[in-house]
């Protein structure tokens, strides 16, 4: 009998929020899987089961599958055991829908499901979910006949599409990363000029004629927009300012060593000497 209430499930991708869950079919499909031995679930495959197993696949894309948590987090947060029950109940269900003769018995199928956990641990269960779905939607002809070998080459099969569609996934990428970035480097290189023409056309705020600068690229704006004047015109006057804004540092203006030290000898007989001239004298 199935639970009526479960708690989140790790098979889902998608977090929970703080009110009561409402139960998935992954908690669902966790719960009855841990509460039942694994040579039962390899045995037979109940009702309950499959149609867990179809609302899991209902809608199932790469995207998702590829998304969901991997099996080697799996074993880490459920235990080995329980992720072989679990790719027993997927092997099961899809060996039963099936109408061959000769099928894989229990023994066969836990041990394909020891072998799927150990070799594709950083794939997700549902991946094998969405491998099994393809391979019966696709038409498959096993002619009256299924082994282990069948359904290996099966999981096999799956896994290279998959990873043709990462690296496709990833060139795409990589060519719209690349396109972006070309449409930035030329919209710099357009908008650069300008502004590497506004930065030079700013006035120092301690400039001693910031403000007359400043009132004659205003007029020269103007008179360009009413066409006074030609652009190249307005170009000439804008380096003029810009010209008058540079002011170079005068090393000759600074005195030498020698001649303030005899500034200083001076200022100190001249202050000396005004000591002496309006000293007090002692009653």
């Amino acid at each position: 009998m199935l639970p009526k209430t479960a708690l989140s499930s790790p098979l889902a991708s998608s977090p929970t929020s703080l009110a009561p869950p409402t139960p998935t079919p992954e908690s669902q499909l966790l719960a009855t899987v841990q509460a039942v031995g694994i040579s039962a679930l390899a045995r037979s495959s109940t009702p309950e089961l499959r149609e867990m197993l179809a609302d899991i696949s209902i809608g199932l894309t790469k995207a998702q599958a590829f998304s969901a948590p991997k099996i080697f987090q799996l074993t880490h947060r459920l235990g080995e055991r329980e992720v072989v029950k679990l790719l027993v109940v997927v092997l099961r269900a899809f060996v039963d829908s099936l109408r061959v003769k000769e099928k894989p018995d229990a023994a066969d199928l836990i041990e394909l499901a020891s072998t799927l956990a150990t070799t594709y641990t950083h794939d997700s269960l549902k991946d094998i979910i969405l491998a099994l779905k393809e391979a019966r939607t696709a038409g498959t002809n096993f002619f009256q006949a299924l082994d282990m070998s069948t359904l290996y080459r099966l999981v096999a099969e799956y896994f290279d599409r998959k990873a043709q569609y990462l690296e496709h996934r990833h060139l795409d990428q990589k060519a719209t990363g690349a396109s972006k970035q070309a449409q930035d480097v030329q919209l710099l290189g357009d908008s650069a000029p300008r502004l590497l023409e506004h930065v030079a056309q700013q006035i120092p705020a301690d400039h001693p004629n910031a403000d007359a600068l400043r009132h004659k690229l205003t007029i020269t704006k103007a008179r360009e927009a009413r066409g006074l004047i030609t652009p190249a015109q307005a170009a000439a006057q804008r380096a003029e300012a810009r010209q008058a804004t540079q002011r170079n540092p005068r090393p000759d203006w600074q005195p030498t060593p020698e001649a303030q030290q005899q500034m200083a000898q001076r200022h100190h007989h001249e202050n000396q000497a005004l000591l002496q001239r309006y000293r007090t004298p002692n009653p």
